[in-house]
Order: C-alpha cells, then sequence, then structure tokens
C-alpha cells in the first residue's frame, strides 16, 4: 500500500539556506538493511545513497540512521527516502513516506529592490480598482435616482415637505408690492424721501 512500511523518516519537508548543513533520520527496527535515495525533482531516477562522503555523512545507531548533508547546494534540492537496501536491484519503487528538500539561495539587494517594487505596483493597482468598483455603483444609483425624479415628474413627498417648508418661508419674507411710478408722477425725484 502507499502507507510508511517498517521505516519511518524525519522531517517531511526542509526549507534551507545554501550552505548550511541539514540532517535526516530514518528510524528502523533493522537499520542495517536499510538505505537512503535521492530522487531528483524533475526525474524518476532513484540513487543510492549508502556510504559516507566528503559532502554527505550515514550514521547507523541502534534503531535509526542518520543522514547529514554538511553543505547544501541547489544540486540537493529533491525527494530522499529511507527503504530496504536491494530497491535499486529489484527495480521496485520506494515507499510514499519521504523527505522533499528544497535549497533556498541568498536574495540580492537587485532582486529585494525589484520584488519591493512589484509589491508597490500591485498595492497602487489594487487601490485604484478598489475605489473603481465603488464610485462607479454609487455614480450609477445616483444617476438612476435623479432620472427616476425627472421622469416621473411627481416629486417624492420628502422632497416636497423640504420644499413646501423652503417656498413658505420666502413667500412670508415678501414685502407688499408698491408702485413706485406713482410717486414720480407726483413729482417727487427718485433720490429724494
Amino acid at each position: 500500500g502507499s502507507g510508511c512500511p517498517v521505516a519511518q523518516q524525519h522531517p517531511r519537508y526542509v526549507a534551507a539556506k545554501k550552505n548550511m548543513p541539514v540532517h535526516f533520520i530514518c528510524y528502523s527496527q533493522e537499520p542495517h538493511s536499510m538505505q537512503w535515495y535521492k530522487t531528483a525533482e524533475d526525474s524518476d531516477d532513484l540513487y543510492g545513497l549508502d556510504h559516507s562522503t566528503s559532502r554527505y555523512s550515514i550514521e547507523r545507531k541502534d534503531n535509526l540512521i542518520n543522514f547529514t548533508i554538511f553543505r547544501i547546494t541547489y544540486e540537493d534540492n529533491g525527494i530522499y527516502v529511507c527503504d530496504s537496501k536491494n530497491l535499486t536491484a529489484e527495480k521496485k519503487q520506494p515507499h510514499l513516506c519521504a523527505t522533499e528538500l528544497r535549497v533556498m539561495g541568498h536574495s540580492s539587494i537587485q532582486q529585494i529592490q525589484s520584488r519591493n517594487t512589484l509589491k508597490d505596483t500591485i498595492i497602487i493597482i489594487q487601490s485604484i480598482l478598489l475605489v473603481i468598483f465603488i464610485s462607479v455603483p454609487m455614480l450609477l444609483f445616483l444617476d438612476k435616482v435623479s432620472d427616476s425624479i425627472s421622469s416621473s415628474g411627481d416629486v417624492p413627498s420628502f422632497v416636497a415637505a423640504g420644499l413646501e417648508v423652503e417656498q413658505m418661508a420666502t413667500y412670508e419674507d415678501i414685502t407688499p408690492f408698491r408702485d413706485v411710478k406713482a410717486k414720480w408722477t407726483v413729482g417727487e425725484h427718485p433720490g429724494e424721501e
């Protein structure tokens, strides 16, 4: 099945910076019949890692196999699995309980600045779109309300009440009409009182 067989490994995922050491542990009742394998990200080829080298060490103890890469590089990206030693000879696939290693690089100042510029541009575009998506529906709603008032001819009651109050106050402020020409015909000068 797809379950983890005799071996259990830890951790399941590692992301570390380039040139850092990385440790994987495989717990097994029979560590001497187990070994580490590596599969590259873009291939199905399985490479056995059974003996220590100048780049990594394999250490077997009572119930575990410790696999340590001293200084990881981008070539170390891939999937690491602890399984039985005869896997490649029998052309079997390893079990699915593997560990993925992702090597992260150091960002240069130019890369950081370009990322910050991109973030700033995205924020500005989002702000503009937000203003558009909020203001356009409001303008359309106000336009629709003014069209319905002008086309119906009937002024809504709340608007009419406001107009009546304003018109009443304006009407009361008008002084009675007086014919000024009548005084002039009598002989008064307009500048004299």
